[in-house]
């Protein structure tokens, strides 16, 4: 995510605030009323994961990490199957061929830095 994005999202958050009940009491009691030394677990999980996730994009790029979330997010629906007994949905079987296809092209054919001739 871009900080264009990240600029965007925190305004539509913050208007959205102006007519939201959780606005109204954040205005009345303050944003950390009610927080425990737990809510800090989840808050700090997402930083370190948010942190861990540029790591990983910066050392093996973009478009494999494009293929692991993919990847992952076809492995979740596969153990929901075996676990939860809930079938795939139909977006999940008409990714999984192309998932497949795509990372075998990209593996085949890996992307080629151009030499400028001098």
């Amino acid at each position: 995510m871009t900080i264009e994005m990240s600029i965007v999202g925190s305004l539509c958050l913050l208007a959205s605030t102006l007519k939201s009940p959780d606005g109204e009491a954040m205005r009345q009691h303050g944003f950390f009323y009610g927080w425990t030394p737990q809510t800090l677990i989840p808050v700090i999980l997402n930083a370190g994961g948010g942190i861990l996730v540029g790591l990983v994009t910066s050392h093996a790029g973009g478009v494999r990490k494009g293929f692991v979330i993919v990847s992952a997010l076809l492995i979740t629906a596969l153990l929901q199957f075996i676990f939860d007994g809930k079938p795939p949905s139909l977006y999940c079987l008409v990714a999984l061929p192309l998932v497949v296809t795509s990372i075998s092209i990209y593996q085949k054919y890996p992307y080629q830095i151009k030499k400028k001739e001098s």
